[in-house]
Formats: structure tokens, C-alpha cells, sequence
């Protein structure tokens, strides 16, 4: 086949509306075209701007790996199937078999931050392009997240940056990709509370999360916004009064197609689970964001939500998606992951992940993750 001799800037500005899957298949055409898509950083965010965004699953599953979920929520009967496991490459070991334990997976712009509680490492990961970078931490058992500051005049220009602390202390680390250097925020304190981790997420490079405060009924629930640019946390308005009776409440926070936020809410176990999602986010407003109830589900009786479960909500089609770890007779070398789609009207599916879970870690979906060059 021959290439047409087209300008070179009018090539690029077509291949940058070309989906990212499809782009990768392309740069074996040409050395030009291996050079744009895998090497030129200012492409890659001219495409995450311009790109149709895919959506895919993904789910941390068995022997701390990463698997893709093909998910169908076309039709009266939604269907979900575990494809098979990512490979991410580890410098440090030759034998496959010894491979980087992912614990916890943070997604950011088409990048996973994967961390472990087994090592004082970390890695920032494209699974499309196959581009790690690996980190070094003071301690294992750290609690990080990523994101990235950006200049309000140029919208490609972005700072990736992991902000996180450590269980041993009351710092707040900064870590910048671009300058590949750690340091100190001064004035920031760690939100710190059991489950910290499972209870955030990343939104146009600014991190969400739920914090708690201890009153005297019970507890006190709320969302903040950690701001990369302004280093900064944000209150944000919830939709709903902040008391809870419980934080274990499976309250939890997903994002849905990139654009909102999606909170999953339970007053207490006997109360049915309210699925909110946010009507467009307006940064000038300060965290005064408003909200839409989309879903309330009977969830006590056939899913088993815990604080750990992250989930998925389709807003258009009224489905609710969640992985969860099973035990079978309360033995945890029996335990599966099962994978739950349910409907407005409440119908649930059950659907088997086809292996057994790994003592120690749990089943994470992410938020959908967005294929991209950065």
C-alpha cells in the first residue's frame, strides 16, 4: 500500500484523532510514524486532548496482576468477561516468575501507579506503549497517588506528580516525574484514616478523596480535593448530610467516562446503597459542586459490599458494576472473585472471574481506564 505524500503537519493532525488502540497498530507503518507516536511527548498530549477517549476495565486480581475486563452493558441481560493478564515488565528480575507484587493501582491519564506492600519500590505504568517508570520510597507500606499540576494558559502542558505519606510519620511527600526528585510539602498534613487508599480517585489530574472525623454520634463524612497545581486541599460539597453511623459503609468514589465524579453512599447496612454522580464539575466554584442521584440499590442481601470495593456505574443505562473477594465457609485459602453488574430494578448477576483470589490482596476495579501515549 502506498502512503500518500501529505504535509507532515496535516499527517499528524489526523493521526491525532485516531483512538489510541488503533494508533499503536499504526506505528509500524512508517519509522516517521513509529517516531511521532512513541517518542514525540508533545503529540501524545495533542492526542489525549483530541482522541475519541476508550473506555476499558481493568481488575487487580490472582498473584497481584492486572487483567482486563471485556464488559457489555448493551441489552436486558449485561455481561462482563475476564480477558487475560498485562504484562508489566520488572528490570530487577530475570525469571518471570518473580515479578513485581502489585498491591494497590492508582489510574491518571492513560498511567497506572502501581505500588506494593512488600517493597520500597513503585512504578508508573503505560500499559498501551509498555513505558514504566520505577521509584524508589523511603519505607514500603507508603500510601500514594497520582496527578498533575498545569499551567491555565496551555492545556498540554501537564507536571505529573505522586503525592503520598508514610504510616511511620505525619509528612506529606511530593514526588515530580519531570525532575525525578522527592520532597517535603510544607503545610500540608496527611488526611489519614484506615482504608485511605481505597477511598480515592483521579479527575482531570486532581485527586478526590473521603476523609472522617470522629463525633459523638458517630461519624462525620467528607470529600476533599487535593489540588496538584495549588498543592492545596479542597472541601467539596456532598450531597447529602455528612453524619454516617458507620465509615465502613462501602462509602466509595468512581469516576464515570472521565467527566464526574460517582459516589457510592450507605447511612448504615440496612439502608439501600445511593449511587450519586456529579452534573459537571466547575473548578471556579471552589468544591461547590451539585449533585444527581442516578440509582438506589438493595445491595444487603446478595452483594457483599465492604469499604475495600470499588465500583463502576453506567449513568445512561442505570447499571452498577463491583468486584468483590468471597470467602467460601470463612476459609481464606477458598476465597474467589466475583464480579456483580446490577439494574435499576435491582436484578443482580453474578459472574464467576474463573480463578482464586490471593490471600492478602482484593479485587480492584478502576475507574475506567483511558488508553493514552503520555
Amino acid at each position: 500500500m502506498t502512503i500518500p505524500n501529505l504535509p507532515k503537519d496535516l499527517v499528524e493532525e489526523i493521526l491525532s484523532f485516531v483512538p489510541a488502540t488503533y494508533l499503536k497498530r499504526l506505528s509500524s507503518t512508517c519509522k516517521p510514524w513509529n517516531r511521532l507516536i512513541h517518542n514525540d511527548k508533545r503529540f501524545a498530549r495533542k492526542h489525549f486532548d483530541n482522541a475519541a477517549k476508550e473506555f476499558l476495565v481493568f481488575m487487580l486480581r490472582k498473584n497481584f496482576r492486572i487483567c482486563r475486563i471485556s464488559v457489555n452493558l448493551h441489552g436486558a441481560d449485561p455481561s462482563a468477561e475476564v480477558k487475560g493478564e498485562l504484562t508489566l515488565p520488572d528490570p530487577y528480575f530475570k525469571n518471570s516468575a518473580d515479578q513485581f507484587k502489585i498491591d494497590r493501582v492508582f489510574h491518571c491519564d492513560g498511567l497506572l501507579l502501581c505500588t506494593s506492600k512488600h517493597e520500597r519500590r513503585m512504578v508508573v505504568w503505560n500499559p498501551l506503549t509498555s513505558e514504566t517508570k520505577w521509584i524508589q520510597t523511603r519505607e514500603e507500606r507508603g500510601t500514594f497517588f497520582l496527578g498533575y499540576s498545569q499551567d491555565k494558559n496551555k492545556s498540554c502542558n501537564k507536571s505529573y506528580k505522586i503525592m503520598g505519606f508514610y504510616r511511620s510519620g505525619g509528612q506529606v511527600w511530593e514526588y515530580d516525574l519531570n525532575s525525578d526528585s522527592w520532597r517535603v510539602l510544607d503545610g500540608i498534613r496527611p488526611k489519614w484514616y484506615s482504608g485511605f487508599a481505597y477511598r480515592c480517585v483521579s479527575l482531570k489530574g486532581n485527586a478526590y478523596m473521603l476523609a472522617k472525623d470522629v463525633t459523638d454520634v458517630g461519624f462525620s463524612l467528607s470529600l476533599l480535593k487535593y489540588d496538584f497545581s495549588t498543592e492545596k486541599y479542597v472541601p467539596v460539597t456532598l450531597p447529602f448530610p455528612s453524619q454516617a453511623r458507620s465509615f465502613n459503609n462501602a462509602n466509595r468514589l468512581s469516576v464515570v467516562r472521565g467527566e464526574k465524579l460517582a459516589l457510592l453512599y450507605r447511612r448504615d447496612k440496612r439502608s439501600k446503597a445511593e449511587i450519586w454522580v456529579t452534573n459537571k464539575i466547575d473548578d471556579t466554584t471552589k468544591g461547590a459542586i451539585s449533585w444527581s442521584k442516578v440509582l438506589a440499590l438493595d445491595l444487603s442481601r446478595e452483594v457483599h459490599i465492604s469499604f475495600k470495593t470499588n465500583f463502576l456505574v453506567d449513568e445512561e443505562k442505570k447499571v452498577f458494576m463491583c468486584c468483590v473477594r468471597l470467602r467460601e465457609d470463612g476459609d481464606e485459602n477458598k476465597s474467589q472473585y466475583k464480579v456483580y453488574i446490577v439494574r435499576e430494578d435491582n436484578k443482580v448477576k453474578e459472574i464467576d472471574s474463573g480463578v482464586n483470589a490471593t490471600s492478602g490482596s482484593w479485587p480492584t476495579i478502576l475507574s475506567l481506564y483511558v488508553p493514552s501515549l503520555v
